[in-house]
Formats: structure tokens, C-alpha cells, sequence
């Protein structure tokens, strides 16, 4: 039953949703075990509509899965801006969340919703009859589902409520987790997912989330948790799986192409949501990111000058990084600049672009994403989603968590320095043995390397919705949030976007829990994050 074909058949498997938000975990109304979870065939669909539910991107209690793209790809951070006057990610990056914003809600409400399907799959699988080995793989499948909407609620808004079944309206008062109860209950899922999963899938059932998705999310988890050591080993198992590799193409433009359409699925990928082109259940984020051109494209995500100021400058007749030459911006610039963003001198749909014209003009940081956008994009179709798949996690990640963990843990060896240079290396089209073809690095102190890996992560991941969490585990707000927004450069001096805004360190690591919750629930019982009243 391959995931990208069989959504739409089976979204009644699990239940019809209701309106009350309240954490989300008591359905109003579902198809009984009675008629329904009787065998091994109701357990499959039943798992995979939680699937659905967690990557669907409609409205409602459907959910824009994955938070809406963790957080609509790095919009609200120093790496992107949302021209969405008054949406959320402004307001986050000028500091003006409050508890009582309807998006705030509404992302802590897709959470809970999923989490609500999960749950009441988890209650109920011991009934059908069928294969064991089938029910503690479907098991292990949604609890690693599960575990990451807790993994994101965790980093979103700290300890919160845990609900790992479903409850009666009398046992729905539940208070925020003791500190580091959260961090236990995702380890505790996923570890269960990592016993319990395959390596692999046939082609019939593609798209599964593997032993090596779980083993990723757990070596994520444990880095955003300062565990080095233990975040090295998990990764580590992953590398040494033999499953992924970073994907490369004959022309050496593997880092752009890994995200086409005709490229699905391939040894990068770790999670990804597969797609169906009909509306509501395929990938909407090339039309929202996608800049406006006569082929359409909302243009919702804008690069920041910031981020392009990120991607190094290389001259490859001498091998060594240079200064960018002011004159000359975007020549001789790390290949994964003009992969991502689209800027003055690339080329777009056949045209070249230029920074005084449409439809870099239609961008306020004259800056376009080009990062996600499938060669087959027609913003003017007439439908809203496309059938590529939004990958989640992939391999180079996977490095970078893996030579982070080390250096962090002072266990530097030369296995740090060969995860960094497998992904740079592919950056430029090179082999890592290929050290004149691209900047490698080379062997130094625990702070050099932090540096460098810092810097490797926000390029190589740019955009893809990592980018706060980073900030936020490295303790960098003070420095790049709260400032004001830059586009590009024009006559030498950059467009000026946003005024910026506030950051408190002892606030906004975190976001407000929305009022509704705690009215309903109990102000006492649900307490409020510091600094948002």
C-alpha cells in the first residue's frame, strides 16, 4: 500500500473530527472498533490515515502537517521574511507573540489533533487479529508519528501536557510534564520504533517511516538536548546502516536536484511526506514559496541578505576561500547559494534576473526561493498542490548531527572532519578525496570546528525549518533575532525591509501557550511560559 496513493480512500479509518480544541485527545465521533478494527488489513489503513493526518496540509482539523513546514521554512528567523503583514512569523521575528493569537493556538491544536489520532490507534491495536510482527511494526510506525509532534511541541513551548491514550472529558485536566518528562517520553517512542522498525521497504510501501527515521529523530532529539555523545552514537548507526548516501547527479548539481520531482525517494531521503497532486494532500510549499513570475507563485518566502551572506566565496584556481568581491556578489559563491535562493544573475524559467526588475521587484528583499521548486511548477494551474514529496530529514543532517555531536563532546577525530567534508564536497560536485575542487576543512580547534559546523548547517539546511531550533539550542537570539531585515543589495547598500523589533532571552526562546488552553484546562494547572502574560 504505497502512502502517495492511498490518503484519500481511507480518511474516515480513524474518526470525523470535532470543534472542541481542548488538547485535542477526545473524538466526538469515529468508526467503532466494532465494525472496523477486526483484522490486519483495518490495522494498516487505520495506520496509515495517521499518516495522512500528520503530513495533511488542509484546513481545520485536517492540519497543515508538520506545523505547516516546520514553521513555513525559516520565516520567522534571520534567514527568511514573510510578506504576510500581521501573520505570526512577523510578529515572532519582532517580538510580538501573545497567548492569545489565533496561530498560536492553532499550532498547538494540530499537535494535540494528531497526536489525539495516534493515540486512539494505540489503544486499539491489540484487538485485530493478525500477524504480530505486522501489529508492533504499524505500532512502532505511529508511535515514532506520535513522538515527533511531542518533539516539536517540546521545542515550541517546553514541557507540555502528555496524553499517551485516549481520555474521557473527566480525565482531560492534565498539567504541564516535570522537567526533562517530555525529552523521556519521545526517547521511550522512539527507542520502541527503532527495535521494532525495518531498514527498508518494498516499492509498494514507500514512504513508511524506517529504523533510520527513528534513529535520526532520536540523534536530533538527543543534540537538541546537549546529549553529544549519545546523539554521536545514534547518528553514527545511521551512517553505518549502509541505507543513505548524499545524493549526487553526473552533472554534480546534486544538491538542487535531490528536491525534483523525478529525484523522489532517493538515498538521502530519511522522512519525507509523499505526495499526491489533488488538493489538500500534495505539497503546497512551491506555490507559497515559489517568487512571482508569470508562472505564477505566492512568493511567501524572501531570503534575507543575512543568509546570503552566509554562503562562502571560493577561488577554485588558487583553493581557498576569499572575501566576496562586492562588484561581483554572486560569482565564484558556494553552488548552494544559487541552488536555494533566487538572486540577481541567476536564471529563473529562462530569464535572468536582475535586481530593479520584475520578478525580483515582486520580492520586498528582492530575493526569491528556489529550493523547493519542481521543474514542472505552474503557479497558474488552477490547483493549489503538487505531487513532489516535502522531504523532512535527510542524510547530510544526518553528518552534520554526527561531527556537531563531536566536536561539542571534544572527541574530535577524523571522522568530524570527513562528515563536513562529504557535504561540502557534494556542494561543489566533487568527491571529498577531490580536496582542490572544493573548501575543505581541515583538522582544528574544538572552536574552529563549531564555527565551521554552525555555518555548514544554516547553508546546507537553509530554509528547510531547522534554522530556529538552532538558534535557539545555540543560545544566539540576543545576536540575530530582533534585528532589522535586509534585502538585497542595491548601489551597494541593501534594501532595508523591517525595522526589526525585540528579543528577550528570557522569553522568546520559547512561545507563549496559547489563553484558550489554559482557560480551559486551568490557569493554575496549565501554567503560562515566562514574560507573556
Amino acid at each position: 500500500m504505497r502512502l502517495k496513493h492511498s490518503y484519500l480512500t481511507i480518511l474516515l479509518t480513524i474518526g470525523v473530527s470535532c470543534n472542541d480544541r481542548f488538547l485535542e485527545v477526545l473524538p466526538r465521533d469515529q468508526v467503532t472498533v466494532e465494525t472496523f478494527f477486526k483484522t490486519g488489513t483495518d490495522a494498516l489503513q487505520a495506520a496509515t490515515t495517521v499518516y495522512d493526518y500528520w503530513g495533511g496540509q488542509g484546513n481545520g482539523e485536517d492540519g497543515f502537517g508538520y506545523s505547516f513546514f516546520l514553521y513555513f521554512a525559516d520565516t520567522w528567523t534571520d534567514d527568511a521574511y514573510s510578506p504576510l503583514d500581521g501573520y505570526w512569523y512577523q510578529r515572532f521575528q519582532r517580538g510580538n507573540l501573545a497567548a492569545a493569537d489565533a496561530e498560536v493556538l492553532d499550532r498547538w491544536s494540530e499537535f494535540y489533533f494528531i497526536i489525539r489520532r495516534a493515540n486512539w490507534f494505540l489503544h486499539h491495536i491489540s484487538q485485530p487479529v493478525m500477524q504480530e510482527e505486522l501489529r508492533l511494526r504499524l505500532t512502532a510506525e505511529v508511535r515514532f508519528i506520535r513522538a515527533f509532534q511531542y518533539f516539536m511541541l517540546y521545542q515550541t513551548w517546553g514541557e507540555v501536557p502528555l496524553v499517551s491514550q485516549p481520555l474521557t472529558l473527566e480525565e482531560l485536566k492534565i498539567g504541564r510534564a516535570e522537567p526533562g518528562e517530555t525529552v523521556s517520553f519521545i526517547l521511550e517512542d522512539l527507542d520502541y520504533a527503532i527495535a521494532n522498525l525495518p531498514q527498508s521497504y518494498d516499492a509498494a510501501n514507500e514512504g513508511r517511516i524506517t529504523r533510520g527515521a527513528a534513529l535520526g529523530l532520536k540523534a536530533r532529539t538527543l543534540l537538541y538536548e546537549g546529549r553529544w555523545q549519545e546523539a554521536a552514537v545514534a547518528a553514527r548507526e545511521v551512517m553505518d546502516s549502509g541505507i543513505y548516501s548524499l545524493f549526487q547527479t553526473a552533472a554534480g548539481d546534486g544538491y538542487r536536484q535531490l528536491f525534483k520531482t523525478e529525484n523522489e525517494n532517493n538515498a538521502e531521503v530519511i522522512i519525507d511526506r509523499e505526495n499526491a497532486a489533488v488538493p489538500n494532500h500534495g505539497n503546497q510549499l512551491p506555490r507559497l514559496s515559489a517568487l512571482k513570475t508569470s508562472r505564477g507563485g505566492d512568493g511567501f518566502i524572501q531570503p534575507s541578505q543575512s543568509l546570503v551572506d552566509a554562503y562562502e566565496a571560493y577561488d577554485a584556481t588558487n583553493d581557498q576561500l576569499v572575501a566576496v568581491d562586492a562588484a561581483h556578489e554572486f560569482v565564484n559563491r558556494d553552488p548552494r547559494l544559487t541552488y536555494t535562493i533566487a538572486c540577481p544573475g541567476s536564471v529563473l524559467f529562462g530569464q535572468a534576473l536582475t535586481v530593479n526588475s520584475a520578478p525580483l521587484t515582486n520580492s520586498r528583499t528582492r530575493y526569491g526561493t528556489i529550493k523547493f521548486i519542481p521543474d514542472e511548477f505552474n503557479g497558474n494551474n488552477g490547483g493549489l498542490d503538487y505531487g513532489v514529496n516535502h522531504i523532512l530529514m535527510r542524510y547530510a543532517e544526518i553528518l552534520l548531527t554526527y561531527a556537531e555531536a563531536k566536536i561539542e563532546a571534544n572527541e574530535i577525530d577524523q571522522s568530524v572532519v570527513d562528515a563536513i567534508n562529504e557535504v561540502r564536497a557534494r556542494a561543489w560536485g566533487a568527491a571529498p578525496a577531490q580536496i582542490s575542487r572544493y573548501p575543505e576543512i581541515t583538522m582544528g580547534s574544538q572552536e574552529t570546528l563549531r564555527d565551521i559546523v554552525r555555518k555548514e548547517r544554516r547553508v546546507e539546511l537553509a530554509l528547510e525549518g531547522l534554522r530556529w531550533f538552532d538558534i535557539k539550542r545555540w543560545g544566539i537570539g540576543s545576536e540575530v533575532m530582533g534585528k532589522p531585515v535586509y534585502g538585497a543589495r542595491i548601489d551597494g547598500h541593501p534594501i532595508q525591509v523591517s525595522d526589526g523589533g525585540t528579543f528577550d532571552s528570557n522569553r522568546d526562546y520559547l512561545r507563549p501557550v496559547p489563553d484558550r488552553e489554559r482557560q480551559l484546562i486551568g490557569r493554575s494547572l496549565l501554567g503560562q511560559n515566562p514574560g507573556y502574560n
